[in-house]
């Protein structure tokens, strides 16, 4: 038998069960990754467990690269690059695309949170690419940006960096999960139950 004060507190917290785990998720993926994942932005080498897993972030690194090159010229910003991964613009200033930057990391964790939420599993697949695509999106856009105000306004790059982008990134994730809360798993159930009270009980 479960206490009866047990069951109230889950009574009390069952509503707000969706975000209960989208916490839990987030905070045990982010220690799963520095716990197990090895990516010091200036190393050499990304490793899980001792296994050199360098090659995704070497190719979104250097796409990231190539995406903010492009943008950097439409906007008219000169710049030089270094090593295939430091911007050096003509201000003196400059910014590298670290492994940090590669947005895998927030891309595994966005994975995890789908991977555990309520809704249907045929869905989740699909979800999850789209959403790899969509932070893949964001990261490329924000590393832009940081460029820009390196450019622009080099005084403000720590503060646009460290508080402002980054947890504009994390909004985003959580945004993209109150969509799937809601489409995919509220309004389902919502419309299952809608069509349940609907249908004539059989004889």
């Amino acid at each position: 038998m479960i206490p009866e004060n047990i069951q109230r507190l889950y009574k009390k917290l069952h509503p707000f069960h969706g975000v209960i785990v989208f916490v839990l998720v987030m905070f045990i993926a982010n220690w799963l990754w520095k716990f197990f994942v090895h990516d010091g932005n200036y190393d050499p080498l990304v490793t899980l467990f001792g296994i050199n897993i360098t090659w995704p972030f070497r190719e979104v690194q250097h796409e990231i690269v190539r995406v903010a090159g492009l943008v950097f010229e439409l906007f008219d910003i000169p710049f030089t690059l270094v090593h295939r991964t430091l911007f050096v613009f003509d201000n003196n200033q400059s910014t590298e695309i670290a492994w940090g930057c590669t947005g895998l990391k927030q891309a595994f964790i966005f994975s995890c949170i789908i991977f555990f939420s309520r809704g249907p599993w045929k869905h989740k697949w699909w979800y999850i690419i789209v959403g790899l695509l969509a932070v893949h999106v964001v990261n490329v856009s924000r590393i832009s940006l940081m460029g820009i105000v390196m450019h622009h306004n080099p005084q403000s790059f720590d503060l646009v960096h460290t508080y402002f982008f980054k947890y504009i990134f994390y909004l985003i994730i959580f945004l993209m999960w109150v969509l799937w809360e809601e489409i995919f798993y509220t309004r389902r159930r919502r419309k299952a139950a809608e069509k349940m009270a609907s249908t004539p009980p059989s004889v």
